[in-house]
């Protein structure tokens, strides 16, 4: 189930912000250029070897609590 804050398949596939890949089966929509939507937070200076990911649904996904939904929503 989808939020009204969740990005919509048509957005995700139009976003030149976001790069398609498939993983383990699962089509995801991943951030291109973390760095420009990582958060400014002092333990954890930079996005190096984070990732940040929307499934198909439009559920947000990351490898690191710091890397909000809100913050990258920008990329759409």
């Amino acid at each position: 189930m989808t939020t009204d804050d969740d990005p919509t398949p048509a957005q995700l596939e139009n976003s030149d912000k976001l790069a398609k890949r498939t993983v383990g089966g699962e089509l995801r929509y991943y951030v291109k250029n973390i760095r420009e939507h990582w958060p400014v937070i002092e333990n954890e200076p930079d996005a190096e070897g984070h990732e940040a990911w929307f499934t198909p649904d439009g559920k947000f996904h990351a490898t690191h609590a710091q890397l909000r939904r809100d913050a990258v929503l920008g990329v759409l």
